[in-house]
């Protein structure tokens, strides 16, 4: 209803990421990783109107994030929100759309319903955030791509009415496939990826009474299957 906060999730892996902030009335697109079409076939499977939303708020730079963000911003004539680090880097490659407002790690901004803190993580991207959105008492969560959790990620995360949280790959699944080693580093570094056992144990201090919800994100379709995360 217009007087509740909430989140859906639209798709979140390694082929796109986005998520709809439902807050008070306004909509907003956290993360524009899939087509312009695709976005709006995903909302409009949930009974979204794309229509609807009032701007776009990106976590980093990679194409699994901003994939669509230029071509829906600009056709909905709508605002991306951006780290400052990853802003010129995503201008240079024409990625953008036209209207685009630059913020700072653990800088709030407002956007109409809802108080917006980005918070530094730990990932090999230029000014990667995860976020805090709050609306009078409720709380909800954001981190995808984080390799680690450090006491800032934490602090900022824990006690969310709902939390979203990057469970990417089962370690033993990530090993013997097929990448090659190189990825495999890199995914484990502690600029990577979040696997299932760090999430588990994550969990444990990020879960208080009082949160209702937990979606665990970017799930690897190779290197993770739903079933061992669901048994977390």
């Amino acid at each position: 209803s217009e007087g509740r906060i909430g989140i859906t999730a639209l798709g979140s892996g390694s082929g796109g990421n986005a998520f709809v902030l439902h807050c008070r009335g306004y909509n907003y697109l956290i993360d524009a990783g899939f087509s312009r079409r695709e976005l709006c076939v995903r909302m409009q499977m949930r009974d979204i109107d794309p229509a609807s939303i009032g701007a776009i708020v990106i976590s980093h730079e990679h194409g699994d994030h901003v994939k669509g963000c230029r071509i829906f911003g600009d056709e909905f004539d709508i605002p991306a929100y951006v780290p400052c680090g990853a802003a010129d880097y995503l201008r240079r490659r024409d990625l953008l759309p036209g209207q685009v407002i630059e913020f700072a790690n653990d800088v709030p901004f407002l956007l109409p319903g809802v108080r917006v803190t980005p918070f530094k993580v730990s990932h090999d991207a230029l000014d990667p955030v995860g976020f805090c959105f709050e609306s009078g008492e409720c709380k909800i969560a954001v981190a995808t791509d984080l390799g680690q959790l450090n006491l800032l990620a934490v602090h900022r995360l824990r006690d969310a009415d709902i939390l979203v949280l990057e469970s990417n790959y089962d370690q033993r699944m990530l090993l013997e496939s097929k990448r090659k080693i190189g990825l495999k580093h890199r995914i484990m570094g502690s600029s990577g990826h979040l696997d299932n056992k760090h999430a588990l144990e994550a969990l444990e201090e990020l879960l208080t009474a009082r949160t209702r919800a937990l979606l665990l994100a970017h799930v690897s379709a190779e290197c993770n299957c739903r079933e061992l995360v669901a048994d977390l």
